[in-house]
């Protein structure tokens, strides 16, 4: 139990320190290594609760205004993307749903790695349409930055703070979401509780690192390094 307890405090100091440098990052590191200590029955309601109090402090910080019009296709697909999730979860059993998440973890890092440059068109077909994928996997997985992030940069109308709060906003709505998808689907119990509450300074104190090192570091290298992480653990999974 105690190595344990240290294994989660440098998880969530790390997931911590992400969303400051990148605008994504908590989910991503954290599901990339709770499973190989957790179940993913425990892991994934976990990750829920404490990338979505990250994104919720991130998007208070950097609130811009109002952008509404831009959230609200999203998060209407959202909706109806976690419930998709949420009957994806009942159906698989854990062994098939660790293959998945490998399957899944190593597609999107590669897609981080090699694939830039790429854009979506937006409007609210389309922005619902993304945010009923995003909120599938984000329900699945709790990964689901990187489409609606690729969806947000191509906005030719939005700065870039406006779209690190604009994500921020989404993914804390979105989180919301699938916090109260697990809680009605029964997944969510007194230990993940715990686990939170223990797991949640350590996230606070990597938020304040993250914010302080900001313009110290060399972004696309750290976004490099994240998806190479993720690459491996995906990896991983399928051995």
């Amino acid at each position: 139990m105690g190595f344990e307890y240290v294994y989660f405090a440098i998880i969530f100091f790390i997931a911590g320190i992400a969303p400051e440098l990148t605008g994504f990052g908590v989910a991503t590191i954290s599901m990339a290594l709770l499973p190989f200590l957790l179940p993913l029955s425990v892991a994934i309601p976990l990750v829920a609760i404490i990338s979505t109090t990250a994104t919720g402090i991130v998007a208070l910080r950097t609130k811009t205004g109002n952008l509404f019009k831009y959230i609200r296709p999203l998060l209407v697909g959202s909706a109806i993307g976690v419930a998709l999730g949420m009957v994806f979860l009942r159906l698989l059993d854990e062994q098939l749903l660790t293959v998945v998440l490998g399957i899944f973890l190593v597609i999107y890092a590669l897609y981080g790695l090699f694939f830039k440059g790429h854009f979506l068109p937006t409007g609210n077909v389309t922005g619902t349409v993304t945010g009923l994928v995003a909120g599938f996997f984000g329900a699945s997985f709790n990964v689901h930055g990187p489409l609606v992030g690729l969806y947000s940069s191509s906005n030719g109308d939005l700065s870039k703070t406006e779209i690190k709060d604009l994500m921020a906003t989404y993914m804390f709505f979105t989180g919301l979401f699938t916090i109260v998808g697990h809680a009605i689907s029964g997944r969510m119990s007194g230990e993940i509780l715990v686990y939170a509450l223990f797991a949640l300074p350590f996230l606070l104190v990597g938020l304040a690192v993250g914010k302080r090192i900001f313009r110290k570091v060399n972004i696309v290298w750290i976004k490099r390094g994240i998806y190479l992480f993720v690459l491996a653990a995906g990896i991983a999974f399928l051995l």
